[in-house]
């Protein structure tokens, strides 16, 4: 016997109109630069469910408001971000560039710095660390004196969660698709159960840092984003408006040293966006190098410059549809065309897709593990989740409760449920299965931050504060950009500066409330209502 899924009420989902598609996408590129046109709303849609989804919100409006709150918004918003640019790459990815740069660019480069023995690598849109550590694996097996040369590899991303993973180094095998990776996987990871690690030769050769390239924070000595030999930026320019592209392309030609080479992705090539770097051809590659001149461009090449016919607007839908219901014309990126991961446990392929913002996909292929093994707690845990990602509350609740009849300790089934009842304005329910996160585990952070925004809108401030300040302290000797766990990607400063604000907030609202209470009552009770 299996357990049946509840029938999906679309009412009981987040709905996102055209108006709100509309307001969050200007919002996203006034503050971060990264467009979404209309041919991009799925995607938008599904960053701010996810997003949603993982905060104490009970509508978009209250959402939205959050994300504009100068005190409280930016953590919100670092976990919309993060949701919106989730990035699935793999080891040596695009055979045709690696080969040029393997074959041609490295070992020009290499001939170059020779003398002094030093190198400088940029992987600016990093995502999980795969691209950077490809170029490491590569100046190993070119340079046998590698260890004897001063080594910069350096990758940026805005997706901190992403450069958590990159961190850890640990891969599923599903990374290691191209032939290459095949071959030298043997040589520079170990298996650790069904993932591998990267051998720590490898993993010190290259540094992470958060940036937004949509910043004019480079080429500077402050982000180490100076005298690069090799810039690579592949697949990221093209979710950037085209004058902020520009300004990206000059930013990376000024941070590059003279004859240092650039490469993009293949759906970013432009002889007018890169007309200052002389173009290099290789089979299946462009190369750009940066010269000492600008490259003009021919007089009968003068149609390139010219503006692009103005498109047709379509007329705005009434009524957004939702997200898993709308038809894929092609797997997403880094994904097969049955829309799987190449791996044997379902679990492990789930888990992969809510990483990278799959969650349609990941609840059919959890509801099919399901029938296999009803009794399984963490897979009734992960559905809970893929449904809350996707706005269905009602459906959310059911898995997280079978989860947690299974297992009274399933941890993140009951945070799940928290926010879930938090979406379904059950704030004493909400507050009930939060308290059990830090009865599990009396160090989650997430929990007792959680804890703290649910006594505040069930107007238990002292309890807020409380919480509040248990959270602070749990951040205390954690490492400023460590990731928290399970968080959506928030970093521990950005949790920190949050609650700081929080507190000063809260706290000033605490002592407005005991002023009135003072001189409505006539009495002075103090403030020992705040330890309580």
């Amino acid at each position: 016997m299996t357990l049946a899924a509840p029938h999906i009420n679309t009412k009981n989902t987040l709905s996102l109109g055209y108006g709100d598609h509309l307001r969050f996408s200007r919002l996203i590129q006034k503050r971060y630069g990264l467009c979404f046109p209309e041919k991009r709303y799925p995607d938008l849609e599904r960053g701010i469910r996810q997003a949603f989804a993982a905060s104490t919100c009970t509508d978009l409006n209250e959402y939205f408001d959050l994300l504009q709150d100068p005190d409280h918004g930016a953590a919100h918003f670092e976990r919309l971000i993060n949701a919106l640019t989730v990035g699935e790459t793999h080891f040596f990815r695009d055979a045709g560039q690696f080969d040029a740069l393997y074959s041609h660019a490295l070992p020009q480069i290499i001939e170059r710095r020779r003398a002094l023995r030093t190198l400088r690598i940029w992987s600016a849109g990093c995502a999980s660390g795969e691209e950077p550590y490809s170029i490491a694996i590569s100046l190993r097996q070119l340079l046998p004196d590698v260890d004897e040369w001063s080594i910069t590899i350096l990758g940026t991303d805005i997706n901190t969660e992403a450069l958590d993973r990159a961190r850890k180094a640990t891969y599923g095998e599903w990374a290691f698709r191209e032939e290459r990776a095949k071959q030298w996987q043997p040589h520079y990871f170990h298996r650790r159960g069904k993932r591998y690690e990267l051998v720590s030769e490898v993993r010190r050769m290259v540094t992470f840092a958060q940036l937004n390239l949509a910043e004019g924070v480079y080429p500077a000595y402050e982000t180490n984003t100076t005298l690069m030999d090799l810039i690579l930026c592949r697949n990221v320019m093209m979710y950037f408006p085209e004058p902020v592209t520009r300004q990206i392309v000059e930013r990376f030609y000024q941070a590059l040293t003279d004859g240092g080479w650039l490469i993009v992705g293949h759906a970013e090539h432009s002889l007018i966006t890169y007309q200052r770097f002389q173009t290099h051809n290789y089979p299946n590659a462009i190369l750009y190098r940066r010269a000492d001149h600008s490259s003009f461009l021919p007089k009968d090449w003068h149609w390139l410059i010219l503006p692009p016919p103005k498109e047709e607007k379509p007329a705005a839908p009434t009524l957004a549809t939702p997200l898993d219901t709308q038809p894929i014309s092609q797997s997403p990126p880094g994904l097969p065309q049955n829309g799987q991961p190449n791996d044997s446990d379902p679990i492990e392929k789930a888990c992969d897709l809510l990483n990278y913002g799959h969650s349609a996909r990941a609840r059919d292929l959890l509801l099919k593990a399901i029938e296999q093994n009803p009794r399984h707690a963490p897979t009734c845990a992960l559905l809970g989740q893929a449904y809350a990602n996707l706005g269905y509350w009602q459906e959310a609740e059911y898995w997280c409760r079978q989860a947690t009849r299974m297992d009274k300790l399933a941890l993140k089934a009951y945070y799940t449920l928290a926010l879930v009842l938090q979406h379904q304005e059950q704030l004493d329910s909400a507050i009930t299965a939060m308290k059990k996160v830090i009865y599990i585990d009396r160090h989650n952070v997430l929990g007792h931050f959680g804890l703290a925004h649910l006594y505040h809108n069930n107007n238990q401030l002292p309890q807020a504060l409380k919480s509040l300040n248990n959270a602070y302290h749990l951040l205390n000797g954690r490492s400023e950009e460590k990731v928290i766990p399970d968080s959506g990607g928030i970093t521990t400063a950005s949790l920190r500066e949050t609650i700081v604000r929080q507190q000063q907030l809260w706290s000033a609202e605490a002592n407005n409330e005991l002023k009135i209470e003072r001189t409505g009552k006539g009495t002075d009770d103090g403030n020992s209502g705040l330890e309580s």
